[in-house]
């Protein structure tokens, strides 16, 4: 295991586990190319997910007349964000705890702001689709129930609420403890000791990516293309070729670009050597299920998190169909959540994590609240990317990520990936800065310092990784 974690991931599996989000192909993305690949474009994207469709989108509207062209190994949005969850939701509370042990209060603060402004984003970049498509994408507010089964668990919650409202004084009483009586009485959950209960938003991800994308292609149709099922196997850096050094090599010949965005999540270190060990791929397991009979929730209104000593599940329910989208299963402690890392292939699924979703409702709600226990409709996985110092990279590439030249900001590769399972509130966003770092604007006032991608921080995460490198530590590093 601790050798997977430095090796190649691979380019994605050609033939993935069949995600529920992705069924039915949207009619204008499916199998879409160019009848000959572009030759020269100011801007290659490698990637089509949230964050591809966020850099082409900032990019489009800010620089109307670039040339730009999405390289996408599979169907357009057929990895993480066509395999996730479907939540916009960033548990601010325990977010906050998290990043004020890693990086002290102030960053912590401005990270779990960047987060919180993902469900309002996204939101009204839905809007802008028109009725059809903002309704298909079923992007809502839902409200949280992040439940515990220790009494010791409630009272850390506890604490680390009164800890978050100390810091954000603005935001006190957005989220509140439900204790016990009212965990079981009305969250319905009966071996509850409490829950921490907020707002948060919910989405159909892959219908609201590729509907934005539809409308980048009608709005754009001259200056972008999108190229699925045609890899980017391999870049190089021709510094004969002034206007556009880099030729990306794939199946169908080479494209040469000026500009290369990196937008591929866990498959990240396939194109970028220097990056194995730092960002590394990890696979996890998803499920669909028909609520029980007397499934108290009807409406798709909620969102849950069932926090366990030793790992977590969640779930959030389809507001139309009433259906259960329900994902995690790592619940064996560190050890099973070191299992994942370093696989980069969602071909398979994960057995032991599709067991122990198959069962988990009807346990944590109790027949006497679902009925007949629910039924697992469909299961998938999906790849995700930790980071090794445990936020997302965005910026421009330097030399020592890579085994080419590295350009400048006049022609450069810019990377933007590593969201540790938690892109939904962090995508967006860190497309958008990395547009505006391209377009030599200064973003700190609003982008977290952490997540830059600077020379330093490069230096910083080489210097760790040669400490740590196939060790414990390593794993340890990387959760």
């Amino acid at each position: 295991m601790s050798n997977r974690v430095l090796q190649d991931p691979g380019l994605p599996a050609r033939q993935p586990t069949a995600s529920y989000w992705q069924q039915p192909l949207h009619s204008g993305l499916s199998g879409i190319q160019s009848t000959s690949l572009p030759t020269n474009r100011d801007v290659v994207i490698i990637g089509s997910g949230i964050t591809a469709c966020s850099v082409a989108r900032e990019l489009l509207q800010s620089h109307r007349d670039l040339t730009l062209t999405v390289l996408e190994a599979r169907e357009v949005c057929s990895g993480a964000t066509g395999r996730n969850g479907g939540r916009i939701n960033c548990v601010a509370v325990l977010d906050y705890d998290k990043y004020c042990q890693k990086f002290g209060k102030e960053a912590a603060a401005k990270i779990v702001r960047f987060e919180l402004a993902h469900f309002d984003r996204i939101l009204a970049a839905a809007k802008e689709l028109g009725l059809e498509d903002f309704e298909k994408s079923e992007v809502r507010e839902v409200g949280t129930c992040a439940a515990v089964f220790e009494d010791e668990q409630l009272a850390d919650l506890k604490q680390k609420l009164a800890n978050f409202e100390a810091a954000f004084p603005d935001l006190q009483g957005r989220w509140r403890i439900a204790e016990e009586k009212e965990a079981i009485e009305t969250f319905k959950i009966p071996k509850a000791k409490g829950a921490l209960v907020g707002r948060a938003g919910a989405a159909w991800p892959y219908r609201l990516i590729t509907s934005i994308w539809a409308s980048l292609l009608t709005s754009h149709s001259i200056s972008l293309t999108i190229e699925s099922n045609t890899p980017a196997m391999n870049i190089r850096r021709v510094e004969a070729n002034a206007d556009y050094p880099y030729a990306i090599s794939t199946p169908r010949g080479i494209v040469r670009a000026r500009h290369i965005f990196h937008c591929t999540e866990g498959h990240a270190s396939h194109l970028i050597s220097g990056l194995r060990g730092i960002i590394v791929p990890r696979r996890g397991e998803m499920t669909v299920q028909t609520p029980g009979s007397q499934f108290h929730q009807k409406n798709g209104a909620c969102s849950w998190s069932f926090y366990f000593p030793h790992g977590f599940d969640y779930l959030t329910q389809n507001a139309r169909s009433g259906e259960l989208f329900v994902g995690g299963g790592d619940v064996g402690g560190e050890e099973a959540l070191m299992q994942p890392l370093g696989i980069g292939s969602d071909a398979e699924e994960i057995i032991t994590a599709k067991a122990h979703l198959a069962g988990v409702l009807g346990v944590v709600f109790g027949l006497e609240n679902t009925g007949d226990p629910p039924k697992m409709r469909a299961s998938w996985t999906g790849i995700m990317a930790n980071t090794l110092d445990g936020v997302p990279l965005v910026g421009m590439l330097s030399q020592a990520a890579l085994d080419r030249p590295a350009g400048d900001r006049n022609s450069a590769e810019w990377i933007c990936a590593g969201y540790g399972g938690y892109g939904m509130v962090n995508a967006w966003l860190c497309g958008r800065a990395v547009v505006k770092m391209f377009s030599g604007e200064d973003v700190r006032d609003w982008f977290p310092g952490e997540y830059v991608m600077s020379s330093e921080r490069m230096k910083r995460l080489q210097e760790k990784l040669e400490k740590v490198k196939g060790s414990q530590m390593h794993l340890k590093a990387l959760l």
